[in-house]
């Protein structure tokens, strides 16, 4: 219902087929009143994200086909659904039982049924390597936690670490996983290297932001002058506050620590650096305290014990001093790395329908490779039909595109590598219109 409103976190799904089925299954329902509610919302209250996959989680059938809230929840267990207020989440129900039955989404959805075996199948094999023992061990054990993923095509590259308390008191941890594409052969594909992290990053945000919340006013005032200095950045990834950045960082670094206690031969350096670049500047001072922590669990039996020293290492951190480093590595990092020239313009218009090819010329030998990303205004993603390095400073990658159409795109500048192992520097975003068919 999210994908037929346009909401451009729920319309980026990276299995083509799956994704024209539904929209042209589903096309005659964009004006039903559900869908509409899912259009109204996001601009009343700001509901999307996982906070649409937290509300599908609290839903329940009973024995005569009706949707339903589930009342095995405890109330306010579950951060991530009670951003609905309570008359949204009674007046969603209605239109979605009727959207349910006259959509004959029961019937489509069973018909799925070899096909979701197929993803599950191809899921097995990452689910197989975690361990979910880790957890309570590392964290501090709870009772009656149960684990669930839920895989889910339509939420497209995005992940979301749903849980929620129930009324005995024990947790459900259902992260909603997306990451689903086609390999080469067009096979349903998990990259392990890539999800693994991911599905331990989402379990990790049940444990990690309670601590935060319960420990912030230890920390709160220092988190909030890093967060002012890397605002604009965080604002762009939708971590919208403070508490939203640590909460991140935090996870972060126990999943780099997680992978390299499973994973001792992983360059951890390398892991960090690539957090910092992406504003999680904390990143380094929380792996050094979780060292801590590992190495004193005598002291420090769970992390709730370890708490006052993990947020005054947080209070500790030299945030002028970091900059200072930074600002001079930056410079000095900029003179090795490549530039880059496109031949397209931000804002462009009338670009051809049909096949284009997108150069990107550089300024150094490159190592090859594709490394283009979302807009961050939700624009489509263009269909990348092909790509290839006639020589190795040029990427020539071929969209395709319909007409009278918005794209966008970013060139990924440090996913691109130089010969002499450095990156393309910055990340550089691109939108555009093409002109109408007959043009």
């Amino acid at each position: 219902m999210w994908r037929l409103s346009g909401a451009h976190e729920y319309s980026r799904c990276d299995v083509p087929n799956y994704a024209h089925e539904v929209d042209s299954i589903f096309a005659a329902y964009k004006e039903h009143p559900v869908v509409q509610l899912a259009r109204q919302y996001p601009q009343e209250s700001g509901i999307g994200y996982d906070a649409v996959a937290s509300y599908g989680l609290h839903l329940t059938m009973t024995e005569n086909g009706d949707i339903v809230l589930n009342d095995n929840f405890a109330e306010g267990g579950d951060a991530s659904f009670d951003r609905w207020t309570e008359r949204q989440k009674k007046d969603f129900l209605e239109p979605l039982n009727d959207f349910y039955r006259t959509s004959h989404f029961h019937d489509w959805y069973l018909r799925k049924k070899d096909f979701h075996a197929q993803v599950e199948e191809a899921f097995n094999a990452i689910n197989e390597k975690v361990d979910y023992s880790w957890f309570s061990s590392y964290f501090g054990p709870q009772s009656g936690s149960s684990f669930r993923i839920v895989l889910s095509l339509l939420v497209g590259p995005n992940n979301y670490g749903c849980s929620a308390r129930l009324k005995d008191g024990s947790n459900a941890l259902s992260p909603v996983i997306g990451c689903c594409r086609l390999d080469e052969n067009g096979e349903i594909f998990y990259n392990a290297n890539a999800v693994l992290p991911i599905v331990i990053h989402e379990f990790c945000h049940h444990y990690c932001n309670p601590l935060n919340d319960q420990f912030w006013p230890l920390m709160g005032k220092s988190a909030e002058k890093v967060y002012k200095e890397r605002e604009e950045q965080m604002r762009k990834s939708a971590y919208g506050s403070a508490q939203i950045m640590m909460n991140e960082t935090f996870v972060r670094a126990s999943v780099i620590r997680y992978m390299k206690t499973h994973y001792p031969q992983l360059d951890e350096s390398a892991l960090i650096k690539s957090e910092e670049e992406q504003g999680f500047i904390l990143t380094q001072t929380l792996c050094n305290a979780l060292k801590q922590y590992e190495q004193q669990r005598d002291k420090y039996a769970t992390m709730t014990d370890f708490m006052p020293v993990y947020a005054q290492s947080i209070n500790d951190f030299d945030l002028k001093e970091y900059l200072k480093q930074y600002k001079k590595e930056q410079k000095e990092l900029a003179k090795m790395n490549a530039t880059y020239k496109v031949n397209i313009k931000n804002g462009a218009k009338n670009v051809p329908s049909g096949l284009f090819h997108l150069v990107i010329k550089f300024s150094k030998p490159m190592t090859g490779g594709i490394a283009l990303g979302y807009s961050q205004t939700g624009a489509d993603f263009p269909t990348v039909k092909d790509y290839s390095w006639p020589d190795d400073r040029t990427l020539d990658a071929v969209f395709s595109l319909e007409p009278s159409h918005q794209y966008g795109f970013t060139v990924l500048g440090s996913y691109f590598t130089t010969k002499d192992g450095h990156t393309a520097g910055d990340t550089k975003e691109f939108n555009f219109t093409t002109s109408s068919a007959n043009k």
